[in-house]
């Protein structure tokens, strides 16, 4: 069973990110894409891969509109309980990666 993430109360690219993103099964750039879409709506603070997306002050409002955004960027429909079980930008991007598999 897979244990839940650590947040990272300062957020930051740290050596796991390209190990984690590998195993998560997205891209490396998908996550550091989702990572600055996050830090975008979360006041610009600085947002790593295995960030959690409650520890870092995410909310309904600023998680709907992330979702959002992916729609219109990546063309994939996120369910706000996907992305909210989700809770990381790694994980986030598996599932647009996914997403983006099946279409």
């Amino acid at each position: 069973m897979e244990s839940r993430p650590r947040a990272h109360r300062q957020g930051g690219h740290h050596e796991a990110t390209e190990a984690h993103a590998a195993a998560g099964g997205a891209p490396e750039a998908l996550v550091r894409e989702v990572c600055a879409l996050w830090a975008e709506h979360l006041a610009g603070c600085e947002v790593g891969a295995d960030d959690d997306f409650f520890a870092l002050g995410g909310n309904s409002l600023t998680g709907i509109a992330i979702i959002d955004r992916v729609r219109h960027d990546h063309g994939v429909e996120l369910s706000v309980r996907d992305f909210y079980l989700a809770q990381t930008p790694a994980r986030v991007a598996a599932l647009i990666a996914r997403g983006k598999a099946l279409t």
